[in-house]
């Protein structure tokens, strides 16, 4: 049986509140006035091939075949909270910094230095083109931040940025100015959130068709988007860096998991995502497959509609709660592969704090049910799309709740009208997962800011409060502090229940290297070498 692949969150702080054993390194929240001159040296063709040539990265192929399990609704990551967005973009575009060995380490910036509490100093490398033959400045870098700072969908991450007051100092120099201090932004400038995009092709396209073929500074460019079916990538040939093992990157949509594992098993894929546990083994045991799996930094929770009159009730929520055997929703929804959440945010985010699991108490589910005026019972309902993970869960809860007199209805919808009903208020129940986009409990609680309540659609300032607290203090034994006051208010309001630390995967041909699993679920294709 192969060994099961996991990356270490190596780049993070080690702090005693945190209950794992990840290998850490020391915290690289910027401080004002820390400087960074060293440039990353860019990779040559040569390295790996020349100098040795028996190397694995010396064996080329044609077509690295991706596997993904829905298609997504556009590529661009600053307008998208999907994974399959992110995977099928990882490799169009790059970020400012990458963590290499655990280090915060320049990427598409040279240098950096952190003037003070509310300016961030870039420096750029001069040698970056787009898809489109532009060569990246400071305006694409401004552009891009900007972009993502007044998202609806990273200003979570961005939005401390002054977009009046960041501005190019000249062709390769950005300074970067903020609205109040805010601890990760490195780690924000290093996710895949940080999609460093052509100025000139964005206003030229528009946004949607943008989205639907972009352009970026990454190893591989956009070739064809054949809906519903795949979409294509080829390499580019002016990249700056190391080029990749393989001259095209085919993305096939197989939305069916026993599909992927056979399209695995036979050749037709080198790399499946959301692949069922049921299959984990299988792969394991195949001396032509591997798995690559490890702890995620996500939370599988119930979401209820705090807007709604019903959910917006407390006693109705902590009865739901109480139904709940979030165990046995862990052990059976995930086959085994995810533990009962016992808190808000993955155990290995910095700040992490124990407050559960929630207990399993179903006649205090029905004494809540009574006092909120439904002792002869009640009637919800859960929206959901298909999702493996999400949708058996809602079965394991669906059961349990009508063994306290809840009877629960599901309602099957698309993706797109799922994000739509969700976008408009129009969810009343439903499952879903957030997970942090960088290892800092900022990024983790993405769910919570009063901007970003889409799904939860709570109305509490104190929540607010609190995050802004956390995110504006650079020292992080204060942040600890903050996040763990704010952790036991949610517990205490439940305006979501967690369920699951999911145990995730993704599965590969044995001859694919240097493809490690990561805890983001967004893997660097560009570093994939092939066994001859």
């Amino acid at each position: 049986m192969k060994k099961l692949l996991v990356l270490a969150l190596a780049f993070m702080m080690l702090l005693s509140v945190i209950a794992c054993s990840n290998p850490t390194t020391s915290d690289p929240t910027p401080d004002p006035g820390q400087t960074n001159t060293e440039a990353t040296p860019a990779p040559t063709d040569a390295q790996g091939t020349e100098e040795t040539p028996a190397a694995p990265s010396a064996v080329r192929k044609e077509n690295l075949v991706v596997a993904l399990q829905a298609e997504p609704q556009t590529i661009d990551p600053y307008a998208a909270s999907h994974d399959t967005t992110f995977i099928s973009s990882e490799a169009i575009f790059e970020p400012l910094f990458k963590y290499e060995d655990g280090e915060l380490t320049p990427w598409l910036a040279t240098a950096y230095e952190m003037v003070d509490d509310l300016t961030l100093k870039l420096t750029l490398r001069d040698d970056v083109l787009f898809h489109d033959g532009n060569k990246m400045t400071a305006d694409d870098v401004v552009f891009s931040l900007c972009y993502g700072a007044t998202s609806n969908f990273t200003s979570t991450l961005f939005g401390a940025i002054d977009t009046e007051n960041t501005k190019a100092l000249d062709e390769q120099t950005v300074e970067v100015k903020l609205l109040y201090p805010y601890a990760p932004l490195l780690e924000a400038m290093a996710s895949h959130r940080c999609a460093i995009v052509s100025k000139a092709a964005y206003e030229s396209m528009g946004a949607d068709a943008f989205g639907r073929a972009p352009v970026g500074t990454g190893p591989m460019m956009f070739k064809e988007w054949v809906s519903g079916d795949r979409i294509e990538l080829t390499g580019f040939e002016q990249y700056w860096g190391e080029k990749p093992a393989f001259d095209n990157m085919i993305i096939r949509i197989i939305l069916e998991a026993s599909s992927r594992t056979v399209e695995l098993e036979t050749g037709g894929v080198d790399i499946a995502f959301q692949i069922s546990p049921v299959d984990w083994s299988r792969l394991e045991e195949n001396p032509d497959t591997q798995m690559l799996t490890g702890n995620s930094m996500g939370m599988t929770y119930l979401c209820f509609n705090n807007s709604n009159e019903l959910y917006g009730n407390e006693l109705v929520r902590k009865a739901i709660a109480y139904a709940i055997n979030v165990e046995a929703v862990a052990k059976t929804a995930y086959q085994g592969q995810a533990d009962a959440a016992d808190g808000f945010m993955a155990r290995s985010i910095p700040g992490y704090k124990k407050v559960g699991p929630w207990e399993y108490n179903p006649e205090k589910s029905k004494e809540l049910l009574k006092q909120a005026g439904y002792e002869n019972g009640l009637e919800v309902k859960f929206v959901t799309f298909q999702q493996q993970y999400y949708n058996a869960c809602i079965e394991v809860i669906q059961s349990m709740l009508k063994e306290v007199g809840i009877t629960c209805s599901i309602e099957m919808v698309d993706l797109a009208t799922f994000t739509s009903m969700n976008n408009n208020g129009e969810l009343p129940m439903t499952v879903m997962a957030n997970s942090a986009s960088i290892p800092d409990p900022a990024s983790a609680l993405i769910a919570w800011p009063l901007s970003r309540t889409i799904s939860l659609r709570h109305n509490d300032q104190h929540i607010q409060d609190l995050l802004d607290q956390g995110e504006r203090t650079y020292a992080m034994e204060d942040r600890v502090k903050i996040y763990a006051e704010l952790q036991d208010y949610l517990w205490e309001k439940l305006y979501l229940l967690p369920l699951a630390f999911p145990i995730t995967g993704y599965g590969a041909r044995s001859n694919i290297q240097n493809f490690d699993f990561v805890p983001t679920g967004i893997p660097d294709f560009a570093a994939i070498t092939f066994a001859e």
